[in-house]
């Protein structure tokens, strides 16, 4: 599945929402679609397109409506020096 690179935003809930909606529009799925998947009001997902704001709860049942899964990583920077076993250094 080819995913469109959402728009990078300062907003971290807008950044995190439009990557679903980026999946979501992968797989053809309208609002609407997405919002009943998700258990939502479709009121309540335009809600959050336009205000950029959600619930953590929210935006998990979102992702999981378009088959993925939220999870904290390392930045760039640390995750290298993870991987190099200088994490501490």
């Amino acid at each position: 599945m080819i995913i469109n690179k959402p728009q990078i935003d300062s907003n971290p809930v807008r950044s995190t929402l439009n990557a679903i909606l980026a999946v979501a529009d992968t797989l053809k799925l309208k609002d609407k679609q997405l919002a009943q998947l998700a258990g939502l009001r479709p009121e309540t997902l335009s809600r959050m397109k336009s205000r950029g704001t959600a619930d953590f709860t929210i935006i998990d049942r979102l992702a999981r409506a378009v088959g993925l899964k939220l999870a904290v990583v390392p930045d760039d920077d640390q995750l290298e020096r993870i991987q190099q076993g200088r994490f501490f250094t």
